[in-house]
């Protein structure tokens, strides 16, 4: 039932299409304080099952209902709650409002492609139309409002011993594809038991396993080997991941900045590395650290949600008026070429 993340409510919703009748709600706009951002979904089934959430539990059930009775006329919804809504019997204990509106035919082949381009890790924009229609891509048509969605955060960790699993057992709990780089077998029989999707043994420096790190990827170095942390860090800093962190100490993490640098690396590249890990510093016990690094990577997952471009916004304004063409007024080709090195760390 409470599904939340729009490739999972997507595709609940086509597998119970593929039965019957089932409506899409979409959050359209809310006031005040709000559980769910514009454009959060929720599927409900002819049945009365429903997937995704809009609110905190105390207009979802009525929404289901709405939802519903727009499957059995066929007509399209639109519905508010709390602030200037006529259902003054649902007031919402925030005191803001929300928008709603319930689509009993979208188009499957719309939310199809929507599902499978976030299940191939690339975000998407779907557009919703005055008259209740639905599109891919942003459509500038009056009256339209356009939903973009992000691919779900993926963690990538390498390590051993108890931090490692740890971590690995919370983000799957969380509902957070995670992926573990283990030199132990026997840890890898734990990790397979702990239910952690994707296990991969390290075998030696030289062979890491091929790196796939897309922008909505963290990775963990959770291990302390000077010949793995920098073949392991070296490699995640050549990839487009969000986060990449490494448990120790400041004087650990200075050492290992320090030799990356010796090996090419500039000062700027290994900025991207976060150390030490975790909002709460020096935890001693595995569990409580995972509870902290998680916590620290989730926080950054959420900021590059609320900005994906906020990186080459500030690398763009880095770039110093000599780096102009003096008669163009544009930048030169040297400067384009490096902008993408320019990036701070998220």
């Amino acid at each position: 039932m409470y599904l939340e993340h729009a490739q999972d409510v997507l595709g609940q919703w086509l597998d119970w299409r593929r039965e019957s009748k089932t409506a899409l709600v979409i959050v359209t706009a809310t006031e005040g304080g709000a559980v769910r951002m514009p454009g959060a979904l929720m599927a409900v089934s002819a049945t009365g099952d429903r997937c995704g959430y809009i609110s905190g539990g105390c207009i979802d059930a009525d929404v289901a209902h709405h939802a519903r009775q727009a499957l059995s006329t066929g007509r399209v919804k639109r519905l508010r709650y709390g602030k200037g809504s006529p259902f003054i019997d649902l007031p919402l204990p925030c005191g803001g409002a929300i928008d709603v509106c319930v689509l009993p035919n979208a188009q499957p082949s719309v939310l199809r492609a929507c599902h499978d381009q976030l299940a191939s890790r690339q975000p998407v924009t779907i557009t919703l139309s005055d008259s209740g229609s639905l599109g891919l891509g942003h459509v500038p048509t009056p009256g339209a409002l356009s939903f973009q969605y992000i691919p779900k955060l993926r963690l990538r960790i390498a390590g051993r011993g108890a931090d490692s699993l740890a971590l690995a057992r919370l983000a799957t709990a969380s509902g957070i594809h995670t992926e573990l780089h283990l030199r132990d077998a026997a840890e890898a029989q734990d990790a397979h038991r702990l239910g952690t999707g994707r296990v991969t043994l390290l075998t030696v420096p030289s062979a890491l396993p091929k790196l796939d790190d897309d922008p909505w990827t963290a990775f963990l170095l959770a291990f302390h080997d000077v010949d793995w942390e920098e073949a392991l860090l070296a490699q995640a800093l050549k990839g487009a991941a969000f986060y990449i962190g490494a448990i120790g100490s400041k004087a650990t993490h200075a050492r290992r900045c320090e030799r990356l640098q010796s090996i090419g690396f500039t000062e700027r590249q290994t900025h991207r590395i976060r150390g030490p890990v975790g909002l709460i510093p020096s935890m001693r016990d595995a569990s409580s650290l995972a509870v902290s690094v998680l916590a620290e990577i989730v926080e950054a997952y959420q900021r590059k949600v609320r900005s994906p471009l906020s990186s080459t916004a500030i690398a763009c304004l880095r770039v110093s008026a000599q780096a102009m063409d003096p008669v163009s007024g544009e930048l030169s080709a040297s400067a384009c070429s490096t902008l993408s090195n320019e990036a701070p760390r998220a």
